[in-house]
């Protein structure tokens, strides 16, 4: 298609490579683990680059340093949509005091065991909340999905304290 024209943006569809790289006209360029082995639409819009799966942002990069010369690429018919800015979760915070979200394991602490959590899962990093109050904040390692939103515990209520067996 030749050189990117000034103000006008650029799609091309690529496969994320096993190492997370894809080439770009050329130029190597890394998008991300998270894509690994799938079909991703790239944006090139200005001076960035925008990663796009199922029709959501999954990733802005700064765009390759000189203007692309790329073969099946398209002007953009539609508009960017973001992802969801915040997924929320509960989990119930087993003896040990660590939950798992997203892959990533979180330790609450054991004061809270036995105890239903809120889960605020952002772009760049968890807080945990419990009963309103942020208990902890942990930076976000990797941008792997949340599958599940609620506890797996059946009885799914706030605890006082772990129980204890009852002698008779």
């Amino acid at each position: 298609m030749g050189d990117l024209p000034p103000r006008q943006a650029l799609e091309v569809e690529r496969t994320v490579g096993p190492s997370s790289w894809i080439n770009l006209a050329g130029q190597r360029v890394q998008i991300g683990s998270e894509l690994v082995n799938r079909r991703t639409t790239l944006r090139l819009d200005g001076h960035v680059l925008h990663a796009l799966h199922g029709g959501l942002l999954a990733k802005t990069l700064p765009s390759p340093s000189q203007p692309p010369r790329t073969h099946g690429s398209s002007t953009p018919v539609s508009q960017l949509s973001p992802a969801p800015a915040e997924v929320t979760v509960e989990r119930r915070v087993p003896i040990d005091g660590v939950v798992m979200v997203a892959r990533q394991r979180l330790r609450v602490g054991r004061t809270y065991a036995g105890r239903i959590v809120t889960i605020y899962v952002e772009d760049t990093h968890v807080r945990v909340t419990y009963e309103g109050a942020e208990i902890s904040l942990h930076a976000r390692k990797d941008q792997h999905p949340v599958t599940r939103w609620e506890c797996q515990d059946p009885r799914a209520e706030t605890l006082s304290a772990p129980r204890l067996p009852v002698l008779r």
